[in-house]
């Protein structure tokens, strides 16, 4: 008989558990994928999952395991379903394991979340047998530091199917201009000592998260890799501008909705998208006049910098596209 325990079987107490969650966190998994063509891929990802289910509450008033789903059974079901199913993108495998999980454990389970992060691998490009520049068919260089990841949620109700929920992104994505960047005419205070400047270095390592529209999702045919590869070729264009040019930015803010417009603009699927933007500063060497040495090359500008990461400026927005839900989080 399931019971669901909604507060305390203690008839004595008013105390019940509140919220409560349990899995697995950073499980490995290396894939290597053997092509009839003789080359050979990798995915390697670090899976994050965690359960939910009022029948589980039994754990902590009496002690009941008998409705756990083991933290380790989490982490080997990574790897069975990582062997059983071949898969394009870390958003199809979030699925496939939440969709596992709600269906292997009716009673049990009514919620999971799986973070999943990707390792980036590039094929290394070196002289062929005939000496000829091609990507080697199974060698790899590991790209960073930046590290995409999806976030796939799967809840369930009685009588009612799953519901997906993806939303992917993108963490510590590092990017420097050296000019075509200012920070102009802001309000000032006893307490500003900011000066004004008209071409500085701009740069940043952005945090960015986008998530994929519900209809979309349940109809199953998003092409993950092609969307997040589009983000992240745009996001980069619209921060540096053309390469003969640039583009200046008036001010980091600006410059995070342009980013986010222009994603929103190009990709349907998305239906908002957030950027957390740290402003890392690079400050002029102070002490090259004080040495008897000038700061300035033929410009007359200073060239030489001492970067500083803490403190540094941090603005953090979300870009939608209904007005009407401003505060939408993701």
């Amino acid at each position: 008989v399931l019971k669901y325990y909604s507060k305390s079987p203690f008839t004595n107490m008013s105390i019940s558990i509140g919220f409560n969650t349990h899995g697995k966190s950073r499980v490995r998994m290396v894939k290597i994928i053997r092509n009839s063509d003789g080359t050979q891929d990798i995915v390697q990802i670090t899976a994050n999952i965690l359960l939910e289910g009022d029948i589980m509450d039994g754990a902590f008033y009496t002690g009941d395991n008998s409705n756990v789903v083991p933290t380790d059974t989490c982490k080997n079901t990574v790897y069975v379903l990582g062997k059983m199913h071949d898969f394009c993108s870390i958003e199809s495998f979030g699925i496939i394991i939440c969709e596992h999980f709600l269906k292997s454990y009716p009673d049990q389970v009514q919620k999971v979340s799986v973070e999943l992060l990707k390792d980036r691998w590039d094929r290394v490009v070196v002289p062929d047998s005939k000496g000829a520049m091609r990507q080697h068919a199974h060698a790899f260089k590991r790209v960073g530091p930046a590290v995409p990841y999806t976030k796939v949620v799967g809840t369930k109700s009685r009588h009612m199917p799953a519901v997906m929920s993806v939303a992917s992104g993108i963490r510590g994505y590092t990017v420097l201009k050296t000019t075509q960047s200012g920070f102009l005419d802001f309000h000032q205070c006893s307490n500003t000592s900011l000066p004004q400047e008209d071409d500085r270095i701009l740069g940043t390592s952005f945090d960015v998260e986008w998530k994929y529209c519900p209809g979309q999702v349940r109809a199953k045919n998003l092409q993950y890799n092609k969307i997040s590869q589009s983000v992240e070729d745009s996001l980069v264009r619209t921060l540096v501008g053309p390469a003969d040019t640039g583009h200046y930015s008036k001010s980091v803010q600006e410059t995070l909705y342009n980013m986010g417009h222009n994603v929103l603009e190009a990709e349907s699927a998305i239906t908002a998208i957030h950027l957390s933007m740290p402003n890392i500063h690079n400050m002029p060497f102070p002490l090259m006049e004080k040495c008897g040495i000038e700061n300035k090359d033929h410009t007359g500008k200073p060239f030489i910098f001492f970067p500083i990461d803490e403190p540094h400026g941090l603005i953090k927005a979300d870009i939608i596209r209904s007005p009407n839900v401003k505060k939408a989080r993701l």
